[in-house]
């Protein structure tokens, strides 16, 4: 039962892929994720919040990519990856 264990612990950190802290914190590598563009981005913010005043951030939370969107009385955290919004108490501000 032992040996069962440290089989199942040793296969279960060589699956999982994980990002280094090197880039956690590479907005590099940030970039290359991102399927949605920052225009594309700024049209979905465009349509909820109604000005064309918005200032956009690219940042990752846990296992969120989104962009960090800010304008005239209006915040909103937008996916990178599929464009959908991401209700705000999902993303530590």
């Amino acid at each position: 039962m032992k040996y069962l264990l440290i089989l199942l612990s040793v296969y279960s950190f060589s699956s999982a892929e994980t990002m280094s802290p090197s880039e956690h914190n590479s907005e590099k590598k940030a970039h290359q994720l991102h399927k949605v563009d920052e225009e594309q981005a700024k049209a979905i913010a465009y349509k909820i919040c109604k000005t064309k005043k918005l200032t956009l951030a690219l940042k990752h939370y846990s296992l969120y990519l989104y962009y960090h969107v800010k304008g005239e009385g209006c915040t909103l955290f937008i996916n990178a990856l599929d464009g959908s919004i991401i209700e705000p108490d999902k993303i530590k501000q």
